[in-house]
């Protein structure tokens, strides 16, 4: 019985993994996420079982931390609006994570990642603060986010939205 609760549970977590891209990395012999699986701009991501936002432009990648900045609430990617937006305070962000208007006092963390050998790697725990803002600029200057199209972090819940729908 032992043995089987075992094996059923190594399956559960290979399908897991096999769902997040980790195996097709390990089995290459890396760790971490083919940037092949990476679609040209923003992707909502579980890279090593930690929810970012990586954007790829080319061969180049950037990897978000997809929270606001200093605190735990979700960002979403709002792809008609082509920004993320801070569903609590409305703040906005460029596709890179850079302030674009909102009362946030800098943009979104960037998590230390690396492609090597086609493989993009990610320090889950270090994490380089959004740059800051130069001045305040009105989170009403830009629309509000589609939220019927809003685009989460997998594994992160969405809070209810407060700023006006479309």
């Amino acid at each position: 019985m032992k043995r089987a609760l075992l094996i059923a549970g190594a399956i559960l977590v290979a399908v897991a993994a096999a769902g997040s891209g980790i195996l097709v990395a390990r089995f290459s012999g890396a760790r971490g996420y083919p940037v092949s699986q990476l679609r040209p701009g923003v992707n909502a991501a579980s890279l090593q079982i930690t929810p970012v936002f990586a954007v790829r432009d080319g061969a180049a990648v950037v990897v978000l931390r997809p929270f606001a900045p200093d605190d735990r609430v979700p960002v979403a990617w709002c792809p008609a609006q082509g920004f993320f937006e801070d569903p609590a305070s409305g703040s906005k962000f460029d596709r890179e994570g850079r302030y674009l208007a909102g009362p946030a006092t800098r943009g979104l963390d960037r998590i230390s990642s690396k492609v090597v050998g086609g493989v993009l790697q990610i320090a889950p725990g270090a994490t380089t603060p959004g740059a800051a803002r130069s001045s305040e600029v009105p989170a009403t200057s830009l629309p509000p986010c589609d939220w019927h199209a809003a685009v989460f972090a997998p594994g992160v819940a969405p809070p209810p939205s407060p700023t006006p729908e479309p």
